[in-house]
């Protein structure tokens, strides 16, 4: 073979390596696809994105945590803008993350999730809780889901603490016996955690489809100064935006506070939750009126 034709093969070679290559990152790059059937309160959706692979080693299983994470997927939501109109629905955004407390459908986040869905530019026609029909399935490319409405003027908002409590407009356990929803509201541990204590925080970061976990450290309990007079429990990771309104809990699967904020410039790479402990008695509080 001479060199032009060898150069010519090597050439025609690289062209399909590279064309290869730009398939791929098409692939990687390809957007969600949503698809959602609604009526009333309540609706059927299904979610659709890339294939991942689930992870089940003896080893992950070993450690205390990841029981702890599986059962906190039974608690934990997206909070979803909607807009519905008759039989067809829409997902405009996912704001953030909340945690069920009751079967019954109320649920903590926070406070400044709810005031963006009520500020979002450009409304936010149905505010909703999204469930999975089952249980999450990150593996498969499409998963069954059903949302459930509320009113976010019924939700009881700590402006200082930024915790908000809610609750669903229609009896979740009527979903969970109609739809056989697979649900755990959440336990609380109400003593702080101390420095250096092993958590994780489990939310919808980034528009996720399925929830994501995040593990930190507890770095310090602090009370940030006389103009913040509430105290927070700040861990050693970053949260990403949509995290906000997550549990934070301990490796027993008890909620030690609830994620509210990530640290920018200088506290770039940390995360600040409020404790349980000061938020304790919204809990026992009924809807705002």
């Amino acid at each position: 073979m001479d060199a032009a034709a060898s150069q010519a093969q090597n050439s025609s070679q690289l062209k399909k390596t590279r064309e290869a290559e730009m398939e791929l990152f098409a692939i990687k790059r390809q957007p969600k696809r949503i698809d959602i059937c609604a009526t009333g309160l309540a609706g059927l959706l299904w979610i659709f994105c890339p294939i991942g692979i689930a992870q089940n080693s003896p080893a992950l299983l070993a450690d205390p945590f990841v029981p702890a994470i599986e059962k906190m997927k039974l608690a934990v939501a997206p909070l979803d803008c909607l807009a519905v109109n008759g039989a067809e629905s829409k997902v405009l955004e996912r704001m953030g993350t909340a945690f069920l407390v009751s079967e019954a459908g109320d649920f903590l986040t926070a406070a400044h999730v709810i005031r963006d869905m009520q500020n979002r530019e450009g409304a936010c026609p149905t505010t909703a809780m999204t469930l999975p029909a089952q249980e999450w399935r990150p593996e498969a490319r499409g998963e069954q889901m059903r949302w459930f409405a509320f009113k976010s003027s019924d939700c009881r908002i700590d402006e200082i603490v930024d915790v908000a409590k809610c609750k669903l407009s229609e009896d979740l356990s009527v979903g969970i016996r109609e739809f056989h929803l697979k649900i755990a509201p959440v336990q609380f541990e109400w003593n702080l955690p101390r420095d250096g204590a092993q958590v994780a925080f489990t939310g919808f970061p980034l528009q996720a489809r399925d929830p994501m976990t995040f593990r930190a450290a507890v770095a310090a309990y602090r009370m940030p100064g006389r103009d913040e007079p509430i105290p927070e429990l700040v861990l050693d990771h970053t949260a990403l935006r949509g995290f906000s309104g997550s549990p934070v809990y301990l490796a027993d699967g008890r909620v030690v506070a609830i994620l509210v904020s990530t640290g920018t410039a200088e506290a770039t790479g940390i995360s600040v939750a409020r404790p349980a402990s000061i938020w304790r008695e919204m809990l026992a509080e009924g809807p705002s009126q």
